[in-house]
């Protein structure tokens, strides 16, 4: 269904003495144009029709001057509402924010359902997309004279006038690549939104305040630059010294706690050799089966497994920082992939990680590695003074069934004697 612009541009007249807020349009009347001036009248478009002599003619007798020329009154702002401009500057400035649906302007016989470009409405369009973004960024806005934008980014803010200027004027063809490139940057992703409208508000600060959208537009290629050395600065800075620098501050907090790990188990594993010179020390080994040295036995038993389950909790301790290490390292690549892979640079991403905690992995290995020997000294105290005992109470009893045995042998050698001797006395 044709609108009521369309249905307006359909009667295809002719425009004339345009006045500030007003103008005429003659046409000649047709069957079809009365069916569309009727329409016209009951929206309350038209101000009056007038005939060649001047004479205004009310719209129910508009079929008696069929064939002839009859001098409509519009007025412009009524005209607007339904989509119809009489110059560009006057379409700008009632759709500076955003772009209508339906519009016709007469002065380039451009409209934007016969969706042909158009060098002026291509400005156009860029010029609205950038202040419709910056719209979006803006921490607030004010209403009062002028329709001005407030941007703050960390501690600067400026203000930005962006009504009853048709920046158009100043904006090259070559300009409205990197407008459009710049309203696609800015929300690409956060740390690239932060720095660009740093460097807007940098850039703008020191302009006249309402002059500050046209100085940006005349000036968007030397802004664009700004923006793109400083993000590259960052990228640099943040490749080669944030991430070292929080890297770095990572591998400290590890290696303090695996330190605290190592403290801990030091001071309380000195028990296991002091154990052990006590528990020698206390044994009897010229009598190896008392009470006393099976009591040793049993406490340093004891004494081991209670060792060995802090052991146990120290090397889970080693394991617990290990996952967690793993873990980092892969969540902090992750969490920065955006960046680096915008650079191709996740390899080096990857390198310096390992590098960084080189050290760390070396020191886990090691750690578990003297866990590991202190568990096996800790049940080997135990084990050699068991093996001591054991091995005292065999030399004793090997000794006593050697004496035994010789004594057995010389009663046999005595028996066999006194039989030899009765023997031959006997024969």
């Amino acid at each position: 269904m044709d609108s009521t612009l369309q249905r307006f541009l359909r009667l295809n007249g002719k425009i004339s003495k345009i006045d500030s807020d007003s103008f005429i349009y003659s046409l000649e009347v047709t069957n079809e144009n009365i069916s569309i001036l009727k329409e016209l009248d009951e929206s309350n478009i038209i101000e009056e029709i007038k005939d060649s002599q001047d004479k205004i003619i009310p719209i129910e007798n508009i079929s008696t001057l069929l064939n002839r020329q009859v001098y409509i009154e519009f007025v412009t702002s009524d005209l607007k509402k339904i989509g119809f401009y009489l110059t560009l500057k006057d379409f700008i400035i009632n759709n500076r924010f955003e772009v209508p649906i339906d519009f016709y302007i007469s002065e380039l016989s451009y409209s934007n359902a016969t969706k042909t470009a158009n060098e002026y409405i291509e400005k156009y369009k860029t010029i609205t997309k950038l202040i419709s973004r910056l719209i979006t960024k803006s921490k607030f806005i004010s209403e009062e004279h002028n329709k001005t934008l407030y941007l703050v980014q960390d501690n600067s803010f400026v203000e930005i006038p962006i009504e009853d200027i048709v920046y158009e004027e100043f904006l090259e063809d070559k300009t409205i690549k990197l407008i459009n490139q710049y309203v696609e940057d800015i929300d690409s992703y956060k740390e690239k939104r932060t720095i660009y409208l740093k460097e807007l508000i940098d850039f703008l600060t020191n302009k006249n305040k309402n002059e500050r959208f046209n100085n940006l537009i005349k000036c968007f290629d030397e802004f664009y630059e700004r923006c793109n050395t400083s993000f590259e600065f960052y990228l640099s800075n943040f490749s080669f010294n944030k991430v070292k620098l929080e890297l770095d501050n990572s591998v400290l907090e590890y290696s303090k706690n695996i330190r605290s790990i190592i403290n801990d188990s030091q001071s309380k594993l000195i028990a296991i050799p002091a154990a052990f010179i006590l528990g020698v020390t206390q044994i009897d080994y010229s009598n190896p089966l008392l009470l006393k040295n099976i009591l040793i036995i049993s406490s340093a038993f004891l004494f081991s497994y209670i060792i060995s389950v802090f052991i146990k909790n120290q090397m889970n301790a080693i394991e617990i920082i290990a996952d967690n290490l793993s873990s980092y390292k892969i969540n902090y690549k992750r969490s920065k992939s955006t960046v680096f892979e915008e650079e191709k640079d996740l390899d080096n991403l990857s390198r310096l990680i390992n590098k960084s905690y080189e050290k760390i992995d070396f020191e886990l290995i090691e750690q578990k590695k003297r866990l590991n020997i202190l568990q096996i000294c800790n049940w080997g105290i135990s084990a050699v003074i068991l093996i001591s005992i054991l091995i005292t109470s065999f030399k004793i009893n090997f000794n006593y069934v050697k004496m035994m045995y010789y004594i057995v042998i010389r009663l046999l050698s005595f028996f066999d004697f006194f039989w030899f001797a009765q023997t031959s006395a006997s024969l």
